[in-house]
């Protein structure tokens, strides 16, 4: 499933040289890269080649791991068979944060927290130390739906970069020269581009060092998905560097996912990807521009132990899913991504496009691996029939996971570098 190499596999993990450092190193399947049925609790302390925690340390660390599962796991079914294999690899990335933490001389943070996923530093309180608390009444200085999309904020246009090459990617008659011809416009994605096509996801025999030569390697759908992934990152208000990339991994995990999602099911991975990219746009707008009030959006789901889409509804009156939906419909970017924004949380799949039910399992998916928006980090139960519309069996699903890991790393290092905020 690699990023941006048009859906084709790649190796399967277990069969790749391990070393300490590097992507594809870091996340080997559960079991040790000999088997897909390892659960939690009862794999390898880290991965294979890698160097891991000894004694006490590998004892406390396993501990921590489980722990933090047990919570973000609290409200689904574990031992459903692909649950269990997302579980299994959730918990090799949890050690690996510790592994990490503990090179640094810090200890891992209390369970509802993990490194550098919540942007804030938040934890949650488990659901047994939670009281129950009365709804608070929809904030007074709250604009309605209508009124915060009628401010028209910055997010309220669309990227143009992203309408025009969807339209060309579209046409059956598009040429390189055509994608290329709008990417070299922007300045910010021109750099983009050729850093992915030179980056080692693509290792090229000789660099790449025009925009037609990088949409010839990358293939002009997949550019397309590279352009979303970078143009949302400019979307962000850069007042919280944190928050911005907690949310750009959460949205290019959920994407990447998705993208794996379309491949295995035969569907359209660029699409999906661009649907999971920006599923949860509304989340992004209300932190741009009612940053007050989607703090304390988080701190009511903390507090209270509650999704944040309920505590969406309680203190907005609406959520960011319908912030979401309206926001795309007005960008036109299709009724398939504004359906996804709309329905992704949604409690059953029935009638929902392929496109949606990949991008609520990759949102899923990216929450279960420890990509989450702070408050958010608690499971809900997949849509009713969701994974029954995946024709995976629960070793090609943890194969499909593992590449999801190391690829969604892969491309924040080649789009940001390790500084890169």
């Amino acid at each position: 499933m690699r990023f941006f190499r048009s859906g084709a596999p790649r190796a399967s993990a277990s069969d790749t040289a391990a070393s300490a450092s590097g992507a594809d190193a870091a996340f080997l399947p559960p079991g040790d890269g000999r088997g897909a049925g390892v659960r939690p609790g009862t794999g390898p302390t880290s991965p294979s080649g890698a160097p891991g925690p000894q004694g006490e340390s590998a004892s406390v660390h396993g501990a921590w791991a489980d722990d933090v599962l047990a919570h973000r796991f609290s409200r689904v079914d574990r031992t459903h068979p692909l649950l269990a294999e997302l579980a299994a690899w959730a918990r090799i990335r949890l050690l690996r944060d510790a592994e990490a933490a503990a090179r640094l001389g810090q200890s891992p943070p209390p369970a509802g927290g993990m490194p550098g996923t919540t942007g804030a530093g938040a934890t949650a309180a488990s659901p047994s130390a939670t009281r129950p608390s009365r709804p608070p009444a929809p904030l007074p200085e709250t604009p309605s739906l209508a009124a915060l999309l009628a401010r028209r904020p910055a997010l309220t246009t669309p990227p143009e970069v992203v309408q025009r090459l969807s339209a060309v990617v579209g046409s059956e008659d598009a040429t390189p020269d055509d994608v290329a011809e709008i990417i070299l416009h922007d300045t910010y994605l021109t750099a983009a581009v050729l850093r992915i096509a030179n980056s080692p996801l693509h290792a090229p025999l000789v660099p790449v060092e025009s925009v037609q030569r990088a949409v010839m390697l990358l293939g002009m759908r997949q550019i397309l998905s590279l352009v979303a992934a970078a143009s949302l990152m400019r979307l962000m208000s850069p007042r919280d560097v944190a928050a911005r990339r907690t949310f750009w991994r959460h949205a290019a995990c959920s994407a990447t996912a998705a993208s794996a999602l379309a491949v295995a099911c035969g569907g359209d991975p660029a699409r999906a990807f661009v649907a999971g990219m920006l599923h949860d746009i509304g989340h992004l707008l209300l932190m741009g521009n009612l940053p007050d009030i989607a703090a304390q959006v988080s701190r009511r789901a903390l507090d209270a132990g509650v999704p944040i889409l309920t505590a969406e509804r309680e203190l907005l009156g609406y959520d960011h899913c319908d912030i979401g939906r309206r926001l795309l419909d007005h960008w036109r970017l299709g009724d398939a991504v504004a359906e996804a924004a709309g329905l992704h949380h949604g409690p059953d799949s029935a009638g929902w496009s392929d496109i949606t039910v990949h991008v609520h399992l990759g949102d899923f998916m990216a929450v279960a691996l420890g990509h989450h928006m702070p408050g958010d980090e608690l499971l809900r139960p997949p849509a009713l029939g969701a994974l029954e519309r995946l024709p995976l069996t629960p070793a090609a699903f943890s194969s499909l996971v593992g590449h999801v890991l190391a690829d969604t790393e892969a491309m924040e290092q080649a789009l940001f570098g390790d500084g890169a905020s």
